[in-house]
């Protein structure tokens, strides 16, 4: 009897154990199913509301949600729920939560009310973490709502509530206008306001705006504190900004002279491409527009182009969507700008696809080999496209 009941027990150990190395095990059912489920267990729920197209959320379905620490934190605390946002309840069920974006972690009590909201993939730790807030009335977003509608307005909760705020995706500016102008220079010119400035896009991307004149005026503070690479990024979110708002502004000229002038004044740099970039675009958007005319000018546009992202995200396109042997070639030169501007490892990974795509199989090898090494510089993790890539360059080069 002594001997049944160990093997029992090591049997029932062992697939708890597995269950728990597999990670999170998702309910199955309606939502209806699960709200029932967690108004019996006075359980609270944890849903991932996710596409299929996703690039974020298949990540975390592939690495964080299989994690044993996560599987086992959430096999203690939560019923787990699963749902695409495009089928079934799914699109009802995003309007009605507001789910705009894509991952959603969405949190609910065991009654089913949302009390918790992130947006955007994570890794295990920060999920755990973000799940933990989700628990505690002192970081919860409904929580946290709920004490700023009452009227507290101190500088520590503020800067709670706004990061919750922002983790959720929703709109701080109205929020982060009323904090601002509560601190202190010195406050000011620190990285989480920074951050939380930088997310109050409706106002930061306004380079006629408060936030990025102040910004532009303390550059050399926010480096300190903040680092280069950070303002720079900062920089070019706003530069992007402006030029969609000159484009989307086609019909009035005022309002383009305005920020055609606000450029000039805050990024000399761009003067030689800034002419041929807002031509590009404005005939890229034209309807219909004139394929002619538009190759011809973003031609002239990615010879003094000098945002690497953007010769990166036009040469990718080009080799996940034309097999055009001139139009591959043409995508390499840009590429190489892309690298003189920023040898990064997606720059690399892009130059040795388009390497593979155009036969050179030895310069593909050789360049695959120098983004993987950028990836581990970078702390890029995610590399197994480039690894496959890789490996098909071998085969090839065997034949």
């Amino acid at each position: 009897m002594r001997n049944t009941f160990f093997l029992v027990f090591t049997i029932t150990c062992f697939i708890s154990t597995a269950a728990q190395a597999q990670g999170i095990v998702f309910e199955k059912g309606q939502w209806a199913d699960i709200l029932k489920k967690a108004a019996d267990q006075n359980k609270p729920i944890f849903v991932d509301a996710y596409t299929t197209w996703c690039g974020p959320c298949k990540w975390m379905a592939k690495n964080t949600f299989t994690d044993e620490k996560v599987g086992a934190y959430f096999t203690e605390n939560y019923l787990a729920y699963k749902m695409d946002m495009e089928k079934g309840e799914g699109p009802a069920f995003a309007q009605k939560h507001q789910v705009n974006a894509y991952p959603t972690l969405l949190y609910f009590d065991a009654s089913g009310a949302l009390v918790h909201k992130v947006v955007g993939g994570m890794d295990a730790d920060n999920f755990v973490a973000a799940s933990k807030d989700a628990l505690n009335p002192t970081k919860q977003l409904a929580s946290l709502i709920d004490k700023y509608e009452s009227g507290h307005r101190e500088k520590n909760f503020m800067n709670t509530y706004l990061e919750a705020l922002s983790q959720s995706g929703n709109d701080i500016s109205e929020v982060f206008k009323d904090y601002w102008s509560s601190l202190r220079d010195v406050e000011k010119q620190s990285e989480p306001v920074l951050k939380l400035m930088a997310t109050a896009s409706n106002y930061f991307s306004n380079i006629n705006g408060v936030y990025f004149t102040y910004f532009y005026t303390n550059k050399a503070a926010y480096q300190d504190v903040a680092g280069k690479e950070m303002v720079q990024e900062l920089m070019n979110y706003a530069y992007n900004r402006a030029i969609y708002r000159y484009i989307s502004n086609k019909d009035d000229k005022a309002i383009q002279k305005e920020i055609k002038k606000a450029i000039a004044n805050y990024y000399p740099s761009k003067k030689n491409e800034l002419g041929k970039q807002l031509k590009f675009y404005q005939l890229q958007n034209g309807t219909p527009p004139d394929a002619e005319k538009v190759n011809k000018a973003r031609t002239a546009y990615f010879k003094v182009c000098t945002n690497a992202n953007e010769l990166n995200s036009a040469a990718w396109k080009v080799y996940t969507d034309e097999d055009d042997p001139k139009k591959v070639k043409e995508a390499l030169i840009w590429i190489d700008r892309a690298i003189s501007l920023q040898a990064s490892y997606f720059c690399l990974d892009t130059k040795a696809s388009l390497l593979y795509k155009d036969k050179n199989y030895e310069a593909a090898q050789l360049c695959a080999q120098k983004a993987l090494k950028a990836a581990k510089a970078e702390n890029v993790s995610n590399t197994e496209d480039t690894l496959k890539l890789l490996k098909e360059i071998e085969r090839k080069l065997k034949q």
